[in-house]
């Protein structure tokens, strides 16, 4: 399926079709029907919500941002399309000319990217990726086989990937395309994949007619298992696939038998779920999962005290959380990780909890006085899988010897009230002297949305009132955001929920 760091809240992306265990929605892609459809995740209430007029082919959600990313491609122009969850402000995001195909669109929000297979026939085919608005188009890779199914593994920031042509084949490599691995072989014309991180398998569809089948195997591409051969479920020629990894259901589609399934994980239990009124069902994908965070993390704070840098953060609960890492980059470096649980008793979790917890991590180490360092804490659960914030991360430009007179409760940003909140919500804050201060609201692509405060204010407590627009005044749509107050040194970030 197609994973992300988890954020702050349940959220999932999908492929060719993607489900909402909290919307109850599913969307999915037609290639003849040329078109992008939505139902209730049983199937029932299929409605059609874009219209192309062009093959239509991956699709991916973003519920974060309550965004549906899909391509189209007729061979000789490609687009990767995006819309409201409903289907309206439907736009190009990506318009290539000259022999591009676009098959499938994958998205990880934790770089905010968008990425896509161009599959041309022949070895010219490539992977690229751009900014979630289409901007800063980049090839990642190039001179692939037939690129076809994509998924991205934001966990262990890999990319997977299937090559039709002459290769048939199942590759991994690092998000930026280094580190190229070829994982299984052989394949009979594939066309869909889904990464399980929770589960640490792939699975994946490919064949038709009497050699349709899905499979699965480890992330390695070890221990290759087929889950569903044609025979008596009459499978045809399979393409999407995706996990439901807290129900343990898989989704996918059959192209020619114009239907789209689901079943256990283990292949039994098929059954229909949409089977009239499409042509042509390009594939599934589910990128939602209800699983709880292991960490619900309100707020994170850094600041300098003295020739220190000290880190604040609070939890909203916890469910069985070790402990968290701390990482820092210096200036436009790389994230390296300088502190462990596993050495610092600050740094354990309250494993289960379902009231607030509050942590602090002191960076002792020498720093470089006018350098800027950037910190994002991860949490690690009991299993070992570890869940990183860095949408979350904050910078301090550290002043050696600067005098910092300044204590946590000189300086107070609350969480605003009400919240969750509709239509509009108040945010108290109080500073320790008089000094400018900026107090801004961002969506969860780290995107600026307004500006409440940018003046010189008084010492003391002050509010600041958001009524749910953005700079231009336009009502933005439901979902999470963040206020982030800026007062000196002081720097400190709340999340917020805006529910219409």
């Amino acid at each position: 399926m197609k994973n992300l760091t988890k954020i702050l809240l349940t959220m999932s992306l999908g492929l060719t079709l993607a489900s909402s265990v909290s919307a109850q929605k599913m969307y999915y892609s037609l290639e003849g029907s040329q078109r992008l459809d939505r139902a209730d995740i049983d199937g029932s209430n299929t409605e059609t919500l874009v219209s192309t007029g062009e093959n239509n082919y991956g699709t991916e959600v973003d519920l974060t941002n309550s965004k549906v990313y899909w391509c189209t491609s007729d061979f000789t122009n490609s687009k990767i399309r995006r819309a409201d969850l409903d289907g309206s402000n439907a736009e190009i995001i990506v318009n290539i000319n000259n022999n591009f195909f676009f098959r499938d669109v994958a998205i990880d929000l934790t770089n905010s990217k968008v990425y896509w297979t161009d599959g041309l026939f022949g070895t010219g085919g490539k992977i690229q990726r751009a900014n979630l608005d289409g901007s800063s188009v980049e090839d990642i890779l190039t001179n692939l086989d037939s690129p076809r199914s994509i998924d991205i593994d934001a966990t262990n920031s890999k990319i997977y990937w299937q090559e039709d042509g002459s290769a048939n084949r199942i590759r991994r490599a690092d998000l930026d395309g280094s580190n190229i691995e070829n994982l299984v072989t052989g394949l009979d014309s594939p066309d869909g994949i889904a990464v399980d991180v929770t589960n640490s398998k792939i699975y994946w569809s490919e064949g038709s007619g009497g050699s349709a089948t899905i499979k699965k195997a480890n992330l390695d591409g070890s221990s290759i298992t087929t889950l569903i051969t044609n025979g008596a479920n009459g499978l045809n020629r399979p393409r999407g696939i995706d996990i439901d990894e807290t129900n343990s259901k898989m989704y996918f589609a059959d192209r020619n038998g114009n239907k789209i399934q689901r079943s256990d994980l283990d292949g039994s239990n098929v059954e229909d779920l949409v089977t009239s009124g499409i042509s042509s069902p390009f594939g599934v994908s589910l990128g939602v999962t209800d699983t709880p965070l292991a960490v619900e993390l309100d707020s994170f704070t850094t600041r300098q005290i003295e020739n220190a840098i000290q880190l604040f953060w609070s939890t909203a609960s916890e469910k069985d959380n070790e402990g968290f890492n701390v990482y820092r980059k210096t200036g436009n470096g790389f994230y390296t990780q300088i502190a462990s649980y596993k050495g610092n008793s600050e740094l354990l979790g309250a494993l289960n909890s379902s009231t607030s917890n509050n942590y602090s991590f002191t960076d002792n180490s020498e720093l470089r006085n006018g350098e800027t360092y950037t910190y994002y804490i991860s949490d690690i659960e009991t299993n070992g899988l570890e869940t990183k914030h860095e949408e979350q991360a904050q910078s301090v430009r550290f002043t050696l010897n600067e005098e910092i007179a300044q204590t946590k409760l000189d300086y107070v940003l609350a969480q605003n009230f009400p919240n969750p909140f509709n239509p509009s919500t108040k945010i108290n804050f109080q500073i320790a002297k008089e000094q400018d201060v900026k107090l801004e609201v961002y969506n969860l692509k780290g995107e600026l949305v307004k500006e409440l405060v940018n003046e010189k204010m008084n010492k003391g407590s002050h509010s600041a009132k958001w009524n749910g627009t953005d700079t231009f005044g336009n009502q933005v749509s439901s979902g999470t955001y963040f206020y982030k107050i800026s007062a000196g040194t002081f720097i400190q970030t709340n999340k917020m929920i805006l529910l219409k």
